[in-house]
């Protein structure tokens, strides 16, 4: 968290700001750490933390006229990174997110996902004439993103969902009529190597967060799925990680199952959302 505040603190832009950070359970060390920069501190309970809830307390604790969100394992790549995010909302553009580039100890199967996902070009985002968008349609990361604080107000980030809040929040901004960008311009660095244990929770917590959600047709999945596991093995062949290979098979099946679960059963111990909400209606 100090490499990641140390970095805000570096940014160069011609306005002011202010950095608010919600905490909810890090050591006292940590803590200390923290108010050791001029931040405004706030604590809640582990219980409580929520992905949307959270960033609306955040939000609401807030004073400016541009919202930025960062994860407290995000650290900006460069020193215009909070610049190139907040000139990015230009009009209509509800939000816009940042590049994710892996750090040093990223696994190569860690490194492609975030070379597919967070790519050298930007994107722009609207609403399909169908009205209803499939995932590549609503991408939008919450671990680094910027909003106008009006339109926060408009659309709020809901509180009822385990995860993929951002996924809620594009939708809801899509339908409201706004747009939404990817700013590859935005750079943080932020990666997670998972175990298999931890690649299925996660995963079906995603599926579980996202049901009822997307439009993409088990076909189109399936489809999406198979272009993946294909880029995934000739990325891992011009490496020459080929020892990667067989693991990669265990990795992506663990994936697929864990979101299939999800997306069927949803997760049994939260609520989840299986109706999307439209400020349009």
């Amino acid at each position: 968290m100090v490499d990641v505040l140390e970095a805000v603190f570096t940014q160069h832009v011609a306005f002011d700001f202010e950095v608010v950070v919600v905490d909810s359970g890090s050591s006292p060390q940590e803590l200390a750490s923290m108010r050791g920069f001029p931040v405004r501190l706030h604590q809640i309970p582990a219980a409580t933390f929520g992905h949307g809830r959270t960033r609306n307390l955040l939000a609401e604790r807030s004073e400016g006229e541009v919202l930025l969100f960062l994860s407290q394992d995000a650290e900006p790549a460069t020193t215009d990174w909070m610049e190139r995010l907040v000139t990015s909302l230009t009009a209509n553009v509800a939000g816009s997110y940042a590049r994710q580039l892996p750090r040093p100890d990223a696994d190569p199967l860690i490194r492609f996902f975030l070379q597919s996902l967070y790519g050298p070009a930007p994107a722009r985002r609207r609403l399909p004439p169908s009205g209803k968008p499939q995932l590549r349609d609503m991408f939008f990361s919450n671990v680094s993103s910027a909003m106008r604080r009006e339109v926060w107000h408009a659309v709020p980030f809901r509180d009822d969902v385990v995860m993929s809040e951002d996924q809620y929040w594009a939708y809801d901004a899509l339908r409201a009529g706004y747009e939404v960008v990817y700013e590859p311009a935005a750079c943080v660095y932020h990666s997670h190597n998972y175990t298999l244990q931890t690649l299925f929770q996660r995963n079906r917590l995603s599926g579980a967060s996202l049901r009822g959600l997307m439009a993409d047709s088990p076909r189109d999945v399936v489809a999406r799925g198979m272009r993946y596991v294909l880029g995934e093995a000739g990325f891992l062949i011009a490496e020459r990680s080929f020892a990667w290979l067989p693991y990669m098979l265990a990795y992506e099946a663990t994936k697929s199952v864990g979101f299939a679960l999800g997306s069927l059963f949803g997760q049994p111990t939260q609520r989840i959302a299986t109706t999307a909400y439209s400020p349009a209606d």
